[in-house]
């Protein structure tokens, strides 16, 4: 078989061996770039999230460039009027995607060159997670980067966090793994790759930790307290270097308007039933359903077969996804997710390592495959209609309304409200001794009149930014408390980290020094 044939000869040490070593990275080069091609040919795309990623993609990387290492507050958004959108959403793909726009890429170009990143990202992890493990690491990789879910995320929604996040899952097992059998690295490794799916996707970070991480780590790890006790603690430390983004998150929460959101049916995630006529007929249910049914197919012959563990888990995470116990997302914390669909990932990567670790015949692993390349071809050649035309948003910069401040308004997505207080605020304006600045208020903003800074309040019917002074008062954002907070915190992780890993180096090359010695 050639997947087969590949990984033997990717193995070991032996010169001959050396010079193909590349071939499995080629395989899934080439994979993630036929997964990717439609959206790099075809048209601009602004359905679903893409148009809110090339808004907050434009902006940060254009905030990074002015030397702003942290761009949280997006100036541009809602017309002029600003956004604190990162303040609460994970940064780290937009770092990934600002650097495709430094290297000379347009911001949708950058786009889809970090979906086609995170692709080859999810396949390499892949691969190394299942070569030290598995019988045939390159399919599973394979199948793991075309996974139909993984295209779902790119052409339906536009998801490109969570593309990200997904690519991060491998990294975070293998360190796993290598702290349950003691190999060196495991803690920096865990602690590392927690962190950074974390600062991809909070809600993929949190489903990852309840259903694949706090298990895997309890069922492989538990028998030695030890290990176990370090896999905790590496996962702590994880959340540690994260607090730059995550203590700012929840602690400046009721700063923003998200209350509307769980009054919306498709975003409260108990509503997402398999029993519910109504959710069955709805198009992106339908869809969840066919990705459903497609990754059941492999599993049930993996289950049926061999029995295998990793199957019955995938299959197990399939089924929650596509909400046929919809109680379970009425739960704390798993009710914030959104989605139930967002478990899916879970379940196609324990699908690739249940197929990577069977002993299947070369026949039904390539049957899978190709089951699950019929669903994603379709998915990918789908031409989703535009939420808003793109001249409009590089005209307006357009921006979802769960970030603008708290208060009544109309609803809509994108916010059509706060493009019409746009058009009426294109300046400061001042009345009875009091300045409303055009920007929404946010307690990141600092007014100084002179040498005096003067309190800052949001204006009662607009919300904009306002204080008592002068219009040519000038106005600045600041590090608020939760962020110097966070930032310490992240810190003080990575200190801990790094004088960590520097003993434990130090420890193991005293010891294989003085195993040297005692042997000469």
């Amino acid at each position: 078989m050639f997947f087969a044939s590949i990984d033997r000869r990717s193995q070991g040490s032996a010169s001959p061996v050396a010079r193909t070593a590349w071939l499995p990275y080629l395989a899934i080069l080439l994979a993630s770039l036929a997964v990717v091609a439609p959206a790099i040919f075809g048209p601009v795309r602004t359905n679903d999230s893409f148009w809110i990623d090339w808004v907050w993609l434009d902006q940060f990387a254009s905030e990074l460039a002015k030397g702003n290492f942290y761009p949280r507050w997006l100036p541009q958004s809602h017309g002029g009027l600003g956004s604190p959108a990162f303040y609460y959403y994970p940064p780290l793909a937009f770092y990934a995607g600002s650097a495709f726009v430094f290297a000379g890429l347009g911001t949708y170009a950058a786009m889809i060159a970090t979906f086609f990143a995170s692709f080859v990202l999810a396949g390499v992890g892949m691969y190394w997670w299942l070569k030290p493990q598995s019988r045939a690491p390159l399919l599973g990789a394979l199948i793991f980067t075309i996974a139909p879910y993984h295209a779902y995320n790119l052409y339906t929604r536009g998801a490109i966090a969570e593309t990200f996040a997904t690519a991060i899952l491998p990294f975070v097992m293998i360190g796993l793994r290598r702290l349950s059998t003691g190999e060196r690295g495991g803690f920096a490794i865990t602690a590392s790759a927690y962190s950074a799916l974390i600062a991809s996707h909070l809600p993929l970070a949190l489903l990852a930790s309840i259903f694949l991480i706090g298990p895997y780590a309890l069922v492989h790890i538990g028998k030695a307290p030890s290990r176990l006790v370090a896999a905790g603690t590496a996962l702590v430390a994880g959340i540690g270097l994260a607090a730059i983004y995550l203590v700012p998150a929840i602690v400046l929460e009721p700063f923003r308007d998200t209350a509307k959101l769980w009054h919306v049916d498709v975003l409260q995630p108990s509503n997402w039933s398999f029993w519910d006529p109504k959710f069955r007929t709805w198009p992106n249910y339908v869809s969840i359903l066919v990705i459903g049914a497609a990754l059941a197919m492999p599993l049930a012959g993996l289950i049926a077969r061999n029995r295998s563990r990793w199957a019955l888990f995938s299959l197990l995470c399939v089924l929650l996804a596509i909400g046929t116990v919809p109680t379970i997302w009425s739960l704390p914390l798993l009710k914030s997710v959104q989605f139930p669909f967002r478990l899916l990932p879970i379940a196609e990567f324990a699908l690739a390592t249940g197929i990577a670790m069977a002993p299947t015949r070369p026949s039904e692993r390539v049957v899978a495959l190709l089951v699950l390349t019929a669903i994603t071809i379709p998915i990918a050649s789908a031409n989703n209609q535009p939420v808003v035309p793109f001249e409009e948003l590089r005209a307006s910069y357009l921006d979802v309304p769960e970030n603008l401040p708290p208060g009544e308004r109309p609803y809509s997505w994108p916010s059509r409200w706060a493009l019409q207080l746009a058009e009426a605020h294109r300046a400061p304006q001042q009345a009875n001794g009091m300045t409303v600045m055009p920007t929404f208020y946010y307690p990141a903003w600092e007014v100084r009149c002179g040498d005096r800074a003067v309190p800052t309040f949001p204006d009662e019917r607009t919300r904009l930014l306002s204080y008592k002074g002068s219009a040519d008062c000038d106005s600045r954002l600041v590090w608020t408390a939760a962020e110097k907070i966070g930032a310490a915190t992240s810190l003080l992780a990575l200190a801990a980290l790094l004088t960590g890993t520097v003993l434990s180096f130090s420890c193991r090359r005293a010891a294989a020094f003085k195993t040297a010695r005692s042997k000469g």
